[in-house]
């Protein structure tokens, strides 16, 4: 019995670790995740109010995505990893800043 105990609480820590297999690998997900952001800026300053543009905001960022290779899904699963891990979130974020400001518009 003890022993099939542990070989469920294996079982259960592998199943687990495959979500990270789910997310999109952190150098793609930081360009996407800049480019979400655009579109959010795009739909905000065009629209003001989040019930006017939320549908539309969220089928561009599916189009957005698939066109990447990957799905909503994992867009949403990667920004909620990383969403808990802040100093992760933070390096995101200061490379997008970085890099919005040496762009030439």
């Amino acid at each position: 019995m003890k022993y099939f105990g542990l070989i469920l609480f294996f079982m259960a820590l592998s199943c687990s670790s495959s979500d990270d297999s789910a997310l999109i690998p952190k150098d793609d997900f930081t360009k996407i995740h800049g480019d979400v952001l655009v579109l959010e800026a795009y739909y905000q300053n065009k629209y003001r109010s989040v019930g006017i543009y939320k549908d539309s905001m969220k089928q561009s960022v599916t189009d957005l995505v698939k066109k990447k290779g990957y799905t909503f899904d994992q867009y949403e699963k990667t920004y909620d990893y990383y969403a808990v891990r802040q100093k992760d979130f933070q390096e995101i974020n200061s490379e997008l800043i970085e890099s919005f400001s040496n762009k030439k518009l």
